[in-house]
């Protein structure tokens, strides 16, 4: 008011005295001409006077303008609690108060060396901050960077400084910028990146103040100057809304933020709504009333819709300001956030993909669990689990006290002849019936487990005595009875079932396991599809089945094993036809013992073969030291193994020993099932037979083999079992069996060898069914190769005969 008075004042002076001079100029001219010359002087001076005070007046009028305008500025800064700062030169740094307690300098530290402020930085971002202002002084474009202040209480402040250089009027070059705190945005920035788990980047509220300026013309302008070009480096639009008449007042840059054009600078409410998106207009009226309503600061991001229907997220911060006539007003700035808030909702979408993929790697790590615990055949627990199980069971706590467990392992009986004849599928579907029957059949708790191809495991977890167990092993064995059904063929499987019980806390489970797999073998071995309770005496029989195993590789070691022979004599001459080539063990302690004693734990060695290359080896070079000593011996026959009949490299190694067609015949027993007999083994015994080695198939009339099979393998001779042999003389069935197979053989000119012939009834009675050839005790025991040597040379046959 004092200045608006004194500028009125001034101009009536200024007024008043050039009128009067100019009177007095005039008057004298006119009336005393000779004094205009004395008195010009003083009226020139009065007239510069004059000009001195409309001058000074119009400065006036001009720094109130700039003061105003520097104290809206300086409330602005303030508010914001923005900083400014100038470097002159490479030595010093200008701070200002907001500045300098930033850094942590005291206010009155305006002026500081540069490398002091480089030294209040964290040392990894003083490089940063030295290239920032190298860049700032040598560009022309504001730039700005971020860098780390280490705080009083040991916390790390995030300051983000903008800058750009400008040359003053006297020609200098300064760098001047502005420095806000952003330790907020950048750890909401961080734990978004870090985490992805937050769902929005708080982006940093700036603070408005205000700034001290100073009351100079020339201070001010150079002020208005570097705090435009501050606000400019931010993008930053000011206003200002008057609560007393709600008016609002933009700056052209809060025009361009909302897509408007400039005109009045004044906007408003209705115009401000109309620009936000219809969803955030009653959000930020709720916040600006609630901000009046409390006194407290503004903050709000909202959607601004562009005229071409772009989308701006603006976060605007105020401050209520109340002038000392008791009016008030909010000031404030904003600007756009849309890149923040593009990064905000990527980082939201990351996270949320983040969560997505965690949610399908923990379904695919329970997945993965599962199957690593369970059999994808039938879902049932798989010999992993089992065994974790069993671990559990043995060491439970001593709170749980002893119980007592059982286990039965289960074996399904016939389960090769319908996976081989059926195919896979098949095996498969009886596995899954398999599966369904052992689940229906146990209790909640109890463990169904399978642990090979037909081999289950079932662990009754808590037993209360023994009938209970067999009640479960009776009624799985009473369902497989019932054929089961695939594709329209019938399919019959046994199961056989080994029982073992074990207590909790006191004992090995696993070796429970065992326990129960030697009852299976009992089971097994004593007529399948029916269960056994292991006994100490079976844990006697492991032990002697174990000494024996060694024993046998031991004897392979030590070359124990001997070939021996049996004759076989022809029915129509009575000469011999050839030998059958039989192994012995000569055991150390136990003497000669024959294949009944040892030949199935060979087998579970896998050293049958092993005997067979042994046995025929033996019976050639035997029979090529005979035929040197003139004793003729046709041929020999020699029992040979499944597991060798897949051996791809036997026809080679058999090329070796250099046979004579017809020297050497194969027996091969008839419980191979020629019928089902993979092509590898037909291949084999093709090639064989090109060897000019014959067939001949042992035990006929098991009922194994069929005429088909027969026909494809075409053997040279079938042997009769000795079991259908020995009852021909009192059993019309046996007679009349022994004389179709007979017959048959004949009919497929294939020769007859009958086994057991123990009187020479037999051999009559065989004669006249047509047999061929006959073998048995009443004629020769097996003879070791010298007594077959001495009773083939003195024909001893013939004598007893």
């Amino acid at each position: 008011m004092a200045s608006r008075i004194l500028r009125g004042t001034s101009k009536t002076f200024t007024f008043l005295l050039i009128a009067v001079t100019a009177a007095v100029f005039i008057s004298i001219h006119i009336f005393d001409p000779d004094s205009f010359w004395i008195t010009l002087p003083f009226l020139l001076t009065l007239i510069l006077v004059a000009e001195r005070n409309r001058n000074l007046t119009d400065l006036r009028a001009r720094e109130d303008k700039l003061l105003q305008l520097s104290q809206r500025f300086k409330l602005a800064m303030d508010s914001s609690n923005i900083g400014l700062w100038e470097i002159n030169g490479r030595s010093s740094c200008y701070l200002d108060e907001r500045a300098a307690a930033l850094h942590g300098f005291l206010a009155t530290e305006k002026k500081i060396p540069l490398a002091d402020w480089l030294a209040a930085m964290i040392a990894e971002d003083r490089e940063k901050v030295s290239q920032f202002l190298h860049q700032c002084e040598s560009d022309h474009e504001t730039l700005s960077e971020v860098y780390r202040i280490p705080a009083a209480d040991g916390s790390v402040r995030y300051l983000r400084s903008a800058g750009s250089n400008y040359v003053t009027p006297d020609g200098a070059r300064r760098i001047t910028g502005i420095i806000w705190d952003v330790t907020s945005d950048m750890q909401m920035a961080q734990t978004l990146q870090d985490s992805k788990y937050s769902s929005d980047v708080k982006n940093a509220e700036l603070e408005l103040a205000l700034q001290e300026l100073s009351s100079r013309e020339h201070d001010l302008m150079e002020l208005s100057r570097r705090l435009d070009l501050a606000l400019q480096s931010y993008n930053c639009g000011i206003w200002e809304a008057d609560l007393t008449n709600n008016r609002t007042y933009w700056d052209r840059r809060m025009h361009q933020l909302y897509g408007l054009a400039f005109t009045t600078g004044i906007v408003s409410h209705e115009k401000w709504l109309a620009c936000l998106h219809p969803d955030d207009r009653d959000y930020v009226e709720e916040i600006a009333a609630e901000a009046i309503a409390n006194n407290r600061n503004l903050s709000s991001v909202q959607r601004v819709v562009l005229p071409n229907g772009e989308l701006r997220y603006v976060r605007s911060v105020g401050q209520i300001h109340q002038r000392s006539n008791g009016n008030r007003k909010i000031v404030g700035i904003s600007f756009d956030v849309t890149a923040d808030r593009q990064i905000a909702d990527e980082l939201k979408s990351a996270k949320e993909e983040a969560e997505a993929r965690n949610a399908e790697l923990i379904e695919a790590k329970s997945r993965i669990e599962h199957n690593a615990l369970h059999d994808p055949l039938t879902g049932l627990a798989n010999r992993r689990c089992l065994d974790l199980e069993l671990d559990r069971v043995a060491t439970l706590g001593e709170e749980a006290g002893r119980k007592r467990f059982a286990i039965l392992h289960l074996d399904l009986d016939r389960f090769k002849q319908i996976n081989d004849t059926l195919g896979h599928a098949a095996g498969d579907a009886m596995l899954v019936h398999t599966a369904e029957i052992l689940n229906r059949n146990v209790r909640d708790g109890d463990i169904v487990a399978r642990i090979g191809g037909d081999e289950f495991v079932i662990l009754i977890t808590e037993v209360g005595d023994k009938d209970h167990v067999k009640s479960v092993a009776t009624h799985i064995i009473a369902a497989f009875k019932h054929p089961f059904d695939f594709q329209g063929f019938t399919c019959r499987c046994g199961v056989s079932i080994g029982i073992a019980f074990g207590e909790s806390n006191t004992h090995d489970a696993r070796k429970t396991l065992i326990n129960a797999d030697l009852a299976l073998y009992r089971a097994k071995a004593t007529g399948r599809n029916r269960y056994e309770f292991f006994t100490q005496n079976l844990q006697a029989e492991l032990v002697n089945h174990k000494r024996m195993a060694d024993e046998i590789l031991s004897g392979l070691e030590n070359g124990e094993f001997e070939t021996w022979y049996q004759p076989q004599f022809c029915v129509q001459t009575g000469d011999i036809a050839g030998i059958e080539a039989l192994v012995r063990w000569r055991h150390p302690t136990r003497g000669l013992l024959t294949p009944d004693k040892f030949l199935k734990i060979a087998e579970e060695l896998n050293v049958v073969q092993v005997l067979d290359r042994i046995v025929l080896q033996t019976a050639l070079q035997d029979r090529r030291i005979w035929t040197l000593k003139g004793l003729d011996v046709p041929r020999v026959s020699v029992n040979v193994s499944l597991r060798r009949l897949h051996d791809e490299h036997l026809a080679e190694s058999l090329k070796e020993l250099a046979i004579l067609p017809g020297e050497v015949t194969f027996e091969l027993v008839e419980s191979i099932f020629l019928d089902e007999s993979e092509e590898k083994v037909v291949r084999n015994i093709e090639k064989i037979k090109a060897l000019g080695i014959d067939i001949e198939i042992d035990d006929f009339g098991t009922g194994h083999t069929s005429l088909i099979s027969l026909l494809r393998i075409k053997p040279k001779r079938l042997k009769i079992d000795r079991q259908l042999v020995m009852p021909i003389l009192a059993s019309p069935q046996e007679r009349s069996l022994v004389r179709s197979i007979i017959d048959i053989a004949r009919s497929l000119g294939v020769e007859t060898v009958a086994e057991g012939v123990e009187s020479h009834a037999h051999a009559a009675m065989l004669k006249d069914m047509g047999c061929d050839l006959l073998q048995g005790y009443a004629f020769a025991k097996p003879l070791s190769p010298e007594d077959f040597s001495n009773f083939a040379t003195a024909q001893l046959w013939r004598q007893v005969s």
